[in-house]
């Protein structure tokens, strides 16, 4: 009785970065960078991960007077707690933990002058050498991460440095929160079905009309529209008949629908599209029910006296005045 569409378009996560901000003005070392890294599309229901995606980011270290300047770096990547298993690799082992602890991450030591497992370590050489350097790091987003068609991936970094000519050491770990944001094409992704049992009011051709006016729980069935969407959707229903039942060359049975906050029957047939926020990859249920106005007893007897109910569910690109729609 139930029929569901869904669809796809394109969001796009915007990408911002800035690596590293330094504290010139105290005349301590630190390192400023800009980068512009896109590992491609994501379609959250795949189940494929984007996987070895080669990105790159330009480090310039920072500078004082007389000479002074950074002379290495020892960094790492970091998430917030309960994000997706996000992965940043550089020469081969994993240089991302999770806030606020930073389980498995390596001590910061400033004295470090090579590179250590789980670490990033830079060394800009000296004076004479370029204020400038690539870093060159491996990015996985895994597959089925809840990601918002819109949002950002956002990183922070935790780092301490070395200063050379006079240029103070920071040997303290420093969080630069929002540090390295990926940009991912995220598909607005939507999927949708009818959940639940038919919409089936059995045999009424020996129930009058008081009998169902009566006891309207009895004459009630209940279902739910499963959405899952990466980002706001819009939801339409339409009946077919405009909520009566009929068959050919029969008579009509009125019945009401109740979706989302409203209620629609054959004196009030047009419902209104209502704006929804994202359902989030593993779905919400969204409640919808029919009940019966009239008995069937005074109706021409026919095998089966039906409708058809379509709910229309599309996705947004701009959420506008949506709302928690499972609690409408």
């Amino acid at each position: 009785m139930t029929r569901i569409r869904s669809g796809f378009i394109g969001g796009v996560l915007a990408l911002a970065a800035a690596l590293f901000a330094g504290q010139a003005a105290a005349q301590n070392c630190g390192v400023t960078g800009t980068n512009s890294v896109s590992i491609g599309n994501y379609d959250p229901f795949s189940p494929s991960a984007i996987s070895s995606v080669t990105t790159s980011v330009t480090l310039t270290r920072v500078v004082g007077t007389g000479g002074k300047k950074t002379q290495d770096v020892n960094f790492y990547f970091t998430k917030p707690a309960g994000s997706p298993a996000y992965q940043i690799l550089y020469n081969g082992s994993n240089v991302l933990y999770e806030a606020p602890t930073y389980a498995g991450a390596p001590s910061l030591n400033v004295n470090n002058a090579s590179q250590a497992a789980g670490l990033v370590y830079v060394n800009f050489g000296g004076a004479a050498a370029p204020d400038t350097l690539t870093v060159n790091f491996t990015v996985t987003v895994p597959a089925g991460a809840d990601l918002s068609a819109g949002g950002t991936i956002p990183f922070d970094i935790r780092y301490v440095c070395k200063g050379t000519g006079g240029l103070s050491n920071v040997t303290t770990a420093q969080t630069i929160p929002n540090a390295f944001s990926l940009n991912v094409t995220v598909l607005s992704a939507l999927q949708a079905s009818y959940s639940g049992p038919a919409l089936n009011f059995g045999e009424v051709g020996t129930i009058d009309t008081p009998t169902v006016q009566g006891a309207p729980a009895t004459y009630t069935r209940s279902g739910n529209v499963r959405v899952a969407s990466s980002g706001p959707y819009s939801v339409a229903l339409a009946s077919a008949n405009n909520y009566v039942l009929t068959a050919p060359g029969a008579s009509t049975v009125a019945y009401q629908a109740t979706f989302l906050g409203q209620t629609r029957s054959p004196a009030s047939p047009s419902f209104g599209t209502t704006q929804c926020v994202r359902a989030g990859i593993s779905g919400v249920n969204l409640p919808l029910s029919v009940r019966l106005q009239e008995g069937g007893a005074a109706k021409i007897p026919a095998p089966n006296y039906s409708d058809t109910l379509s709910v229309t569910v599309t996705p947004l690109v701009v959420a506008g005045a949506a709302q928690n729609c499972p609690a409408l």
